[in-house]
C-alpha cells in the first residue's frame, strides 16, 4: 500500500521500519528524511529522487509533502483483539462515514486521546486509503480500524465483554455533561445527514446530545468526535 504525507510517513517508519518497500522523494525532501533513506541504502531498498509532479502522479494528490512509501499492509486487527482483555476502552463505532478526510481526521483525534479502537461499516474499507492515512498524520498506525458488513458480531461481544452502548444524536438524549463514560464504551456515530439508521438507534438505546445553541442542525462528524472524546479523556483521568 501506498503511504504518503511527513507525518504518516514517518510514524510507519518509526513503529515498522522493516514493513518499509520503498520510497518517492523530492529534492526538497532529501534533507529532512534523511534517516529513512539511510535505512533504505543500509537494506538495499530503493528510493527514488522524483520532481513534485510526478510524486503527484504517483500518489494521485498533491498534498503528500515530499514523500511517498511503498509499505506492507499492516496485519488487521480483529473484533475480539480490541473488544476483549483488561484496562479502560472506548471504541468508536461509525455507520456509513465514507468520506476518507473525515475518517482520517477522526483516527488523528482517537490517536491523541488514546481510544481504543473504530469499527467502521461502509461500501469499502476506507481507512485503508492512502487520503485517510494522510489525514490521520500517523495516527492510523495507533489505532486499529476494522470494517464491517454488519453489527451482529459487535453487538454479541459488547453484550459479553459488558459495554455500555451510546450513539450520538442532534437533537435528542442525555447531554453529553452528564454521561459518566463506564469502563467499556461503544460509542456509535452515523453519517453526516441521515444519521445512524432507526435499526441501530434501536438497539443502542441511550443516546448522547452535545450541548449548544442550535444555530446549525449538527457537527460535522470529526468534530462531534473530538467534542465527545475530550469528556471520555478527561473523566479517565478524575
Amino acid at each position: 500500500m501506498k503511504v504518503y504525507g511527513r507525518h504518516a510517513a514517518l510514524k510507519v517508519f518509526e513503529k515498522r521500519s522493516d514493513d518499509v518497500i520503498r520510497a518517492y522523494i523530492t529534492q526538497d525532501g532529501l534533507f529532512e528524511f534523511r534517516e529513512l533513506i539511510k535505512h533504505l541504502a543500509d537494506r538495499k531498498l530503493a528510493y527514488h529522487v522524483v520532481e513534485k509532479e510526478e510524486l503527484d502522479t504517483i500518489t494521485k494528490a498533491t498534498h503528500h509533502e515530499n514523500i511517498c512509501l511503498v509499505v506492507k499492509t499492516r496485519p488487521a486487527s480483529t473484533l475480539r483483539e480490541i473488544m476483549g482483555g483488561k484496562g479502560r476502552k472506548l471504541i468508536l463505532c461509525l455507520e456509513e462515514v465514507e468520506n476518507p478526510h473525515n475518517l482520517g481526521a477522526i483516527l488523528r483525534s482517537c490517536a491523541h486521546y488514546g481510544v481504543t479502537g473504530v469499527i467502521y461499516e461502509a461500501r469499502v474499507p476506507v481507512a485503508q486509503s492512502a487520503a485517510a492515512i494522510r489525514t490521520a498524520e500517523g495516527g492510523a498506525e495507533s489505532v486499529p480500524a476494522i470494517h464491517v458488513d454488519r453489527w451482529n458480531e459487535v453487538f454479541d461481544l459488547a453484550s459479553k465483554e459488558k459495554f455500555q452502548v451510546y450513539s450520538t444524536s442532534s437533537h435528542e438524549g442525555k447531554s453529553l455533561f452528564e454521561v459518566k463514560f463506564q469502563k467499556n464504551t461503544l460509542l456509535f456515530f452515523g453519517a453526516e445527514g441521515p444519521g445512524l439508521s432507526k435499526k441501530l438507534l434501536m438497539k443502542t438505546r441511550e443516546l448522547i446530545e452535545i450541548p449548544g445553541t442550535g444555530e446549525v442542525e449538527s457537527l460535522n462528524v470529526s468534530n462531534a468526535v473530538v467534542a465527545i472524546l475530550t469528556v471520555w479523556y478527561r473523566q479517565g483521568l478524575e
